[in-house]
């Protein structure tokens, strides 16, 4: 009976982590927005640094949510692990704090306008400290003592190796979507027009980078479709997985771009702009490819 206990765990866990991904795609495209609105630049300047660091708080969660299809795809070619469940757990809870402080300190920018900088430090405070009970404290303080059930690696068959390929895909567009409608509004702004030639070439390439993933995370959908007629075949889990890491390495340079793009507006500085796109791509890369990778290595 344990065996196929694998099959619903992993099912959960792909769709608890589209769940917190649709989630943080509201901030998302927020943060990349919020640089460019009007009003940013009257913001105190202790502000518009946290507006910064939310924005790398945002990211960080993405890419621990984005690190779950790319390891599911890379290490285990679509089948069910021990291994993936605990790792995309450990990514899922671990991608709720960097969450929780992103959501506080956008609170904090919020409030600070109708409160002061002081009343908008507490109220930041209180939603990190909520959402930090709703996440971690309670189920934590509620959680079963007994020890977890044991689990078995299992091959899957085709019709479920699909299925589940279709729901990484819909984890991977919310990003994409949020990234993409900032991009586009961007342009139309006014404060876009005073940026330097570099970071506007900067974002259109970024553009161009998630107009490119969008297009491949709905290339799979129409593939099934009018290849096959719909039905479970191999060569459509093999289009998917492919097409799939080529959107997730799109969908990843966008958004190192765009954060070169919107740091350096907030910061001023191209250095510090540079400095931490590169955390940001480092973030990415091994989420996407390195430790995939090397836990494939490891199978």
């Amino acid at each position: 009976m344990a065996t196929p206990l694998i099959d619903s765990r992993l099912s959960d866990l792909l769709g608890e982590t589209r769940l917190v991904m649709l989630g943080s795609q509201l901030l998302l495209g927020l943060q990349y927005r919020a640089a460019f609105a009007q009003t940013f630049d009257s913001l105190p300047p202790a502000f518009k640094t946290l507006d910064a660091a939310a924005l790398l708080l945002i990211l960080a969660t993405t890419a621990l949510l984005l690190g779950t299809p790319a390891l599911h795809r890379i290490a285990d070619d679509g089948h069910a692990s021990v291994a993936m469940v605990h790792r995309a757990s450990f990514h899922l809870k671990l991608a709720l704090l960097p969450f929780a402080l992103a959501f506080g300190l956008d609170a904090a920018i919020g409030f600070v306008r109708p409160v002061g900088p002081w009343g908008a430090g507490l109220a930041g405070g209180a939603f990190v400290l909520g959402a930090g009970f709703a996440w971690y404290g309670f189920p934590m303080l509620i959680a079963r003592q007994s020890p977890e059930e044991p689990m078995q690696d299992k091959q899957l068959p085709l019709e479920t190796r699909i299925v589940q390929s279709l729901t990484e895909l819909r984890v991977i567009v919310p990003g994409a979507q949020a990234l993409f409608g900032f991009q586009f509004t961007a342009v139309l702004t006014q404060s876009f027009a005073t940026l330097p030639p570099s970071s506007k070439a900067v974002h259109l390439a970024s553009l161009a980078a998630v107009a490119l993933s969008v297009i491949l995370l709905i290339a799979p959908a129409a593939f099934h479709r009018l290849t096959v007629h719909g039905n479970a075949e191999q060569r459509v889990l093999d289009y998917t997985g492919k097409v799939m890491l080529w959107a997730l390495g799109f969908l990843a340079l966008g958004m190192t771009g765009d954060a070169y793009v919107t740091v350096r507006k907030i910061a001023g500085s191209e250095a510090l702009a540079l400095v931490a796109t590169a955390g940001v791509a480092a973030g990415f890369i091994l989420m996407l490819y390195v430790l995939p990778l090397w836990a494939r290595s490891r199978r």
